[in-house]
């Protein structure tokens, strides 16, 4: 294998942590909201919007089954998003990111009154997702390079 294989293996182990670490978090939202447990934050600890819960489920199944797509498309060595799309991608992951991370401070800092502010839970997902986005569009940067 060569040293592009590894890095862009590499490249999708992390996209697959961090959609791990996602399905974990929308794990534990359900369960709170269906069958509540003591050892987990409350349901309303992993409320990091006003979308009533079944929106907010039904998207998150669709960001899960997208990461699924996009890893095994990664593990197979294949394009995900291809080289157009490879800037758009980074610029988003980049925005996205830096929204939640000045959201985290604010929250920590400033806007300490505010739930939004303070959903740590919801918070520390949505950098895992910009990260995937920027990890994406990475990948497609070592994807593209070896065809060149």
């Amino acid at each position: 294998m060569s040293s592009d294989e590894r890095t862009r293996r590499s490249l999708a182990h992390a996209v697959g942590l961090l959609s791990f670490a996602f399905l974990l978090r929308v794990i534990g939202q359900a369960v709170q909201n269906w069958t509540p447990v003591s050892f987990l934050p409350s349901f309303e600890a992993w409320q990091g919007s006003e979308l009533p819960y079944p929106v907010l489920l039904g998207s998150q199944v669709l960001i899960l089954a997208a990461s699924v797509w996009v890893v095994l498309r990664m593990y197979a060595l294949r394009p995900v998003v291809g080289r157009s799309w490879r800037r758009p991608v980074a610029v988003l992951g980049a925005a996205y990111f830096i929204t939640m991370a000045v959201r985290i401070i604010l929250g920590l800092s400033i806007m300490s009154e505010s739930e939004w502010f303070t959903a740590w839970i919801s918070s520390s997902l949505h950098l895992a997702l910009a990260t995937n986005l920027m990890l994406i569009s990475l990948y497609e940067h070592w994807q593209t390079a070896e065809r060149v």
